[in-house]
C-alpha cells in the first residue's frame, strides 16, 4: 500500500523548497506556464474562466432583465425546416467538413501544447527550477508521444461511445415523433445504455487519468514514449489496485477542493480588477496548490520502486545552504 500520510507530508516539504525558500517570482511565473499548459491535457487545473459581461448581455440582454422568454416548439420547427429547405446540400457539406477540420485543427493544438507543458511542469518540479525552453525542446519527441496517444484514444472512445448514442437516438426518435414518454422495454433499453455509456466514460476516464498521473512521469524518468508507458501504468493497476484506487478517490477530492478555491479566486479578481478573464493569472495564484498535487503524485508514484521514482533523475529539492552565522 502507498504510504499516503508520507506523500501528503513530503509534498508539502518539496512545495515550500520550490516556491518559497527562497522566493521568485520569475520562476514561479515559468514553473506557473508549465502547470498552465498541461493543464490544456486533461481540460484545465480546475480553473474557470468567469465571464459575467458576456452571461448578462447574451442571456438577459436580448428580453429585459425580468422577462421569461417563450420557446415556440411549433415555429422554431417550421423555420428550421424552411432554413434547411433554403440551403443547398454541398454548402452544408462544406460547413460540416470546415467545422470538423478546425475542431480537430484545435483539439491537435491543445493536445501538442498540454502534451510539452505536462514534460515542462514534471521537469521544474523534480529539478526545482523555472526552465521553459530546454525541457520544451529536450521532451519534444515524448510529448509529440503524448499527443498522439490522446488522439488515438479520443479516437477509440468515439467508436466505442457513437453506437450508444446511435442506439439511444433509434430508441428516442420515435418518441419524439409520436409526442410520448418511453415505455415498457423503451425505458429497459434506454437504461442499460445509460448504463453501458457511463461505465464506458468512467472506464475510460480512469484509465486516461492513470496514464496522465503515472505513465507521463515514468516516461520522464524512464525515457521512453506514450505507448510502453501507458502499459507500465495498467500494470500498477493490476499489481496495486487498492492503492490505484485510493488514489484516484483522494486526487478526485483533491479536485473538487481545488475546483471551489479556484471559482473563488476567479470570481474575487473579476470583481476587483477583472483578472478572472485570464486562466493563466488563475495558474499563477494557485501554483502551490497545483505544485503541491504533483509533487504529492509523484512521491505515491515513487512508492512503487526505484524504476518509479522521478526524484532520482536529478536531484530531489533541497534547501539551499543556510549562510553561516
Amino acid at each position: 500500500m502507498i504510504d499516503f500520510t508520507r506523500a501528503f507530508s513530503s509534498a508539502w516539504d518539496r512545495m515550500e523548497i520550490i516556491l518559497f525558500r527562497p522566493f521568485d517570482f520569475g520562476k514561479w511565473c515559468a514553473i506557473a506556464l508549465g502547470a498552465f499548459l498541461a493543464g490544456l491535457l486533461h481540460g484545465g487545473n480546475g480553473l474557470n474562466n468567469f465571464n459575467g459581461n458576456g452571461f448578462n448581455n447574451q442571456t438577459f440582454g436580448k428580453y429585459g432583465g425580468n422577462q421569461t422568454p417563450k420557446l415556440d416548439i411549433h415555429q422554431l420547427n417550421s423555420e428550421l425546416v424552411h432554413a434547411f429547405s433554403s440551403m443547398q446540400t454541398w454548402i452544408i457539406v462544406l460547413g460540416a467538413i470546415f467545422v470538423l477540420i478546425v475542431f480537430f485543427a484545435f483539439a491537435i493544438l491543445i493536445y501538442w501544447l498540454g502534451a510539452h507543458g505536462q514534460f515542462m511542469f514534471i521537469d521544474n518540479v523534480v529539478r526545482n527550477r523555472g526552465a521553459i525552453v530546454w525541457p520544451w525542446k529536450f521532451y519534444a519527441r515524448q510529448a509529440v508521444s503524448v499527443m498522439l496517444f490522446h488522439l488515438l484514444f479520443v479516437v477509440i472512445i468515439l467508436a466505442m461511445i457513437l453506437p450508444i448514442l446511435v442506439g439511444a437516438v433509434m430508441v428516442c426518435l420515435p418518441l419524439f415523433q409520436h409526442n410520448r414518454w418511453p415505455e415498457g422495454g423503451e425505458i429497459v433499453i434506454l437504461a442499460a445504455l445509460g448504463v453501458l455509456y457511463l461505465g464506458v466514460a468512467v472506464g475510460m476516464g480512469v484509465i486516461m487519468f492513470v496514464f496522465r498521473e503515472f505513465g507521463i512521469p515514468l516516461m520522464f524518468r524512464q525515457g521512453i514514449l506514450a505507448w510502453p508507458a501507458f502499459w507500465q501504468s495498467m500494470r500498477l493497476i493490476g499489481r496495486y489496485p487498492g492503492s490505484i484506487a485510493i488514489f484516484v478517490l483522494l486526487r478526485i477530492a483533491i479536485f473538487l477542493g481545488v475546483a471551489v478555491l479556484s471559482v473563488i479566486i476567479c470570481c474575487l479578481t473579476f470583481f476587483c480588477c477583472c483578472l478572472g478573464e485570464w486562466p493563466y493569472v488563475g495558474t499563477v495564484i494557485l501554483l502551490p496548490v497545483l505544485v503541491y498535487v504533483k509533487c504529492f503524485t509523484l512521491d505515491c508514484l515513487a512508492q512503487f520502486g526505484p524504476e518509479c521514482d522521478v526524484w532520482t533523475v536529478d536531484v530531489a529539492p533541497v534547501s539551499p545552504p543556510q549562510p553561516p552565522g
